[in-house]
């Protein structure tokens, strides 16, 4: 309840107290507890824009909203394109642990104390971000390594805030309908799920190991080398890195790269990723990216990682490729195969506003080319048509985007999409006319037909007989069928209540001209009149019978 309280208190001062009004929750805000001065009250930053207001409550609120704020920011069909770019801004950057916390997590975690573990271990963090914080430390046999290790009581803090932020998510899409179409339980559930992974540092482990087995083959780009007898759940022992960022331009001179080589080296670690392996860094932000002597990039922090599957590929290929041929028609169809475009959306217009967005890229000049705006431009048409694009889609885009944004940064005169064109168009080509491909699909369509074929005659078999049985019924289903039968069931109650009144007035003009006399045919009119006007204001209220 202190936390539940907490939150509402942010969303108060954020200028969000009418959507705690709505959630009926502002009684919880008070409950049993003296505000701290100002908590309740308005602040000035309550004046700026709805998604800034958002930003600042998803920072203040800590680490577990902060990630949540940047899941966000990498769906623009869950929210609008203007609150995903301003959750780009969202820095997860927090106060790091006092050692003997630290401590405490190695020993649970690996069995054994810091001290017999590393000859050295600095108390100061490389980093610290909500999951976890690195530290410098060094084995017995000189080597210097990088320690990452999780902060103590996270699955705790991890189960709390969620247990609140579904309650929250509940209630919004209970009590607020314009917000049912983000399903936001949807949106905190596949939170939960990716927050656990991330927080298991078992699948970095394995994440690590496989990106280095697929690039076995090219020594110009790796991931750190990982150390599996001192890592666990909790802890994640890997080789430090001592390259340059690859935003610091004058230290990766001074190690001997190219600005101009690394960035058309980082377009290819996209690309190759992505349609060679199907295995892509998720989160490929410039503080993940470092180089070495003879340009050579090395990639961390694997806790986020994208998968895709051959068909999949496809599809990415052919959007892609609809861009960079300036080809709307393409993309419609490919929409349509996906299954991903509603029945109400008006295909010219979506056509035509593609054609726009494309047509400006063509006429803008070396080096004014922002990829990454160009993308989320499509992406922002495409999803305000109600075209529900696929999450491991938009990953790529993200992923791709982010990347293009280093390259043009180390070279401001690259142009990203003629850098691209050829690598794609190739491998759109090839997988094309890959006759093992098609082979395989229409193997497999082969399969589906003949499975339906021999299931076909059991299923009529099974039918005829319901129906010889009369056991067969045709069940229709009405839209708003509730409403229907609500309003079928006020109608018999006014019946029933217009019954007993008339009854009630004939039983007492029967009892009156029998002779009775008294309360009996005067409790029977009385009876009887109330019941009659029950009725007839039920069907005032209702405008009708």
């Amino acid at each position: 309840m202190g936390r539940v309280r907490e939150i509402l208190g942010v969303l108060i001062r954020h200028g969000f107290g009418e959507l705690v009004d709505r959630m009926g929750v502002r009684g919880w805000f008070v409950f049993r507890r003296r505000l701290k001065p100002g908590m309740g009250e308005v602040s000035k930053k309550a004046q700026r824009s709805f998604e800034e207001r958002m930003r600042l409550v998803f920072e203040e609120l800590g680490p577990i909203y902060i990630k949540l704020g940047q899941m966000l920011a990498t769906r623009p069909d869950l929210i609008p394109m203007s609150l995903v770019l301003e959750l780009r801004k969202l820095q997860d950057d927090v106060a790091h642990l006092p050692l003997h916390q630290i401590r405490q997590v190695i020993l649970d975690d690996l069995g054994k104390p810091l001290e017999e573990l590393f000859i050295s271990f600095e108390q100061e963090p490389l980093a610290a971000a909500s999951i976890a914080q690195v530290h410098r430390a060094r084995l017995s046999d000189g080597t210097e390594v990088a320690v990452k290790v999780q902060r103590p009581n996270l699955d705790r803090i991890i189960a709390h805030d969620l247990q609140i932020l579904r309650g929250f998510a509940n209630l919004i899409h209970e009590k607020v309908p314009e917000a049912r179409r983000y399903d936001l339980p949807g949106i905190v559930h596949e939170f939960g799920q990716a927050l656990r992974v991330e927080s298991d540092f078992n699948n970095e482990r394995h994440n690590i190991l496989r990106f280095n087995k697929l690039w076995a083959d090219d020594e110009s780009v790796r991931a750190p080398g990982v150390y599996a007898e001192l890592s666990g759940r909790r802890v994640l022992t890997m080789e430090l890195i001592d390259g340059a960022k690859v935003t610091d331009l004058e230290k990766m001179k001074s190690v001997g790269a190219s600005p101009e080589i690394v960035s058309r080296k980082c377009i290819e670690v996209a690309l190759k990723s992505i349609f060679d392996h199907g295995y892509f860094h998720a989160d490929p932000h410039p503080g993940n990216f470092f180089v070495k002597a003879d340009n050579e990039i090395v990639l961390i922090d694997f806790g986020m990682m994208g998968n895709l599957d051959r068909e999949r590929l496809d599809e990415l290929l052919s959007f892609l490729v609809s861009i960079l041929t300036n080809d709307p028609d393409m993309m419609v169809r490919l929409f349509h195969e996906l299954d991903i475009i509603g029945d109400d959306t008006n295909l010219r217009n979506l056509k035509r506003e593609i054609k726009i967005i494309i047509d400006r890229y063509n006429n803008l000049s070396l080096g004014e080319i922002d990829l990454g705006a160009f993308i989320q431009q499509v992406f922002d048409v495409v999803v305000r048509h109600d075209v529900q694009l696929p999450a491991d889609l938009l990953l790529v885009a993200k992923a791709m985007t982010v990347i293009q944004g280093i390259a043009q940064e180390l070279d401001p005169d690259l142009d990203p999409l003629e850098a691209m064109r050829p690598f794609l168009i190739k491998t759109y080509v090839m997988h094309s006319l890959d006759p093992a491909h098609h082979a395989k699909s229409l193997a497999r369509d082969f399969s589906e037909l003949s499975m339906l074929l021999r299931r076909l005659p059991r299923e009529l078999r099974v039918l005829l007989k319901k129906a010889r049985k009369g056991e067969l019924r045709v069940v229709t289903a009405t839209e708003d069928l509730n409403e229907i039968l609500e309003r079928q069931d006020r109608r018999t109650n006014r019946a029933l209540v217009l019954s007993g009144g008339l009854g009630g007035v004939l039983g007492g003009t029967l009892m009156h001209t029998s002779g009775m006399t008294g309360w009996g045919p005067n409790t029977m009119f009385v009876m009887g009149g109330l019941f009659l006007l029950w009725g007839w204001m039920g069907i005032v209220r209702s405008g009708g019978v």
